[in-house]
C-alpha cells in the first residue's frame, strides 16, 4: 500500500473534515467543558436548542432562503421525505408529476403511488437511465413536479431545472449546498446530512409555506405534518441530538470555506478533472452521456477482467468505496462538498497508472 490514508470515495454516508470529526469527538465526551455529552443534553434544553437555531439560521444565511419559507429539521433519512411531501401538498385527487430521471426518482414514483396519483411525464428508464430524460410534453395536468436533483447511482445531474410551470418538489440529498435554488419556483426542497452537510440521521427541509395544506384540507398525522413541525420549531419530539450537532459543525465549514458559491466551484473543479483523465484513458468510459453528475462520477472498464484488475489496483493504494452500485457495475467516484482536491488528485494518478 501506498501510505495509510484512506481515501474514501463511498456515495454516503461520506467523509467530513479532520476538523470537523474532531470537534464532533471531542463534544461526544464532553461538550463544551459541560460535563456533558452532546448526546446526552436534552433537546430541549437552552444549550441545544441554540444549537439548532445557529443552524436554521445558517441555512438561511447560505441559501438566502425568502421570508415565506420555514427551514426545519427531521429525525431519520430522505426517503421518508418522499411520502411526506405529497401528503402536505396534495388533496384527493390531485397528483404529483415526476421525470423518471433514474433510481432515486423511481423511488419517489412509487413512494407518492402509495399515497396520490402520479402522471409520469418523461422517462428515461428504456436508455437505462445513462441520460436524463427528454421533455416533449406541452401540458402537464399535476400540481406540482417532482425532481431528483443529482441521481447518485446512475451519475445524472440537472445543471438547470425542467419548467413545466408547476412548482418544484426537489429531492437534492446529494447536492444540497452544492447549487443554488430557484427559491421562486419551489414548493418543498430537502435533503439528509449525510453526503454534504453531516452525518446520517437528520434531514433538513425547506418549506414553501404557501403551497401547504390548510388543516380542514386534509388529515395529515401530526407526526408528517409540517406545520406541527414549523409550529415546535423542529422540537415536536426528539431530535437527534449528536447528528444535528455535526451538520451545525458542516454548515459552520461550509460558510467559513466560502459558502454555496465556492462549494459549487469546488465540485466543478473535482468533476472536470476526473472526467478528462476518464475519457482520454484507453480502458476506462463514462457510463453517462449526458448531463454528467459532478457529485458521482460513475465510469467502467471496457472488460470485465480490466474491471477486477483496477478494482485490486485501487484497494491496493487504499482507495475505498468506489465500486458503483450492484446493478449498475463498473466505478462510481462520490465526491461531496468534504472530498479534498487532492484526494482526487490522487484518484487521478492512480487510474493513469492504470
Amino acid at each position: 500500500m501506498s501510505d495509510s490514508i484512506q481515501y474514501n470515495f463511498s456515495p454516503g454516508p461520506a467523509l467530513l473534515p479532520k476538523e470537523v470529526f474532531d470537534q464532533g469527538a471531542k463534544a461526544l465526551v464532553n461538550y463544551n467543558n459541560s460535563g456533558l455529552s452532546i448526546a446526552e443534553i436534552s433537546h430541549r434544553s437552552p444549550i441545544f436548542e441554540s444549537l439548532l437555531e445557529e443552524a436554521t439560521q445558517l441555512i438561511k444565511e447560505l441559501y438566502k432562503v425568502p421570508s415565506h419559507f420555514e427551514v426545519i429539521w427531521v429525525s431519520g433519512g430522505a426517503s421518508s421525505q418522499l411520502a411526506i411531501a405529497p401528503m402536505n401538498l396534495l388533496r384527493e385527487g390531485e397528483s404529483m408529476a415526476f421525470i423518471e430521471s433514474g433510481y432515486w426518482a423511481k423511488k419517489a414514483i412509487n413512494a407518492t403511488r402509495e399515497i396520490r396519483a402520479v402522471e409520469v411525464l418523461a422517462s428515461s428508464s428504456g436508455n437505462s437511465y445513462t441520460k436524463l430524460p427528454e421533455l416533449k410534453i406541452t401540458e402537464c395536468r399535476s400540481k406540482y413536479l417532482h425532481l431528483s436533483s443529482n441521481e447518485t447511482i446512475e451519475g445524472l445531474q440537472y445543471s438547470e431545472y425542467p419548467d413545466v410551470g408547476k412548482p418544484l418538489v426537489l429531492d437534492m440529498t446529494s447536492d444540497f449546498l452544492v447549487r443554488d435554488i430557484p427559491f421562486d419556483r419551489v414548493a418543498i426542497a430537502f435533503a439528509s446530512a449525510q453526503k454534504n452537510f453531516g452525518i446520517a440521521g437528520i434531514t433538513c427541509v425547506l418549506v414553501n409555506t404557501n403551497y401547504l395544506l390548510d388543516e380542514k384540507d386534509v388529515n395529515i398525522p401530526s407526526i408528517f405534518n409540517y406545520r406541527t413541525h414549523i409550529a415546535h420549531k423542529s422540537l415536536y419530539h426528539t431530535l437527534p441530538t449528536f447528528p444535528m450537532y455535526m451538520s451545525l459543525l458542516a454548515l459552520r465549514w461550509i460558510k467559513n470555506k466560502g459558502g454555496i458559491q465556492q462549494m459549487q466551484r469546488n465540485a466543478t473543479e473535482r468533476s472536470s478533472l476526473l472526467y478528462k483523465v476518464i475519457d482520454e484513458h484507453p480502458k476506462l468510459k463514462s457510463i453517462t452521456l449526458d448531463y454528467r453528475s459532478k457529485m458521482n462520477v460513475c465510469f467502467k472498464t471496457n472488460t470485465a477482467l480490466e474491471e477486477e484488475q483496477l478494482k485490486n489496483h485501487l484497494k491496493e493504494n487504499n482507495i475505498i468505496g468506489i465500486n458503483g452500485f450492484p446493478t449498475i457495475g463498473g466505478f462510481r467516484a462520490s465526491m461531496y462538498n468534504f472530498m479534498p482536491i487532492e484526494s482526487v488528485e490522487f484518484l487521478c494518478k492512480i487510474l493513469n497508472e492504470f
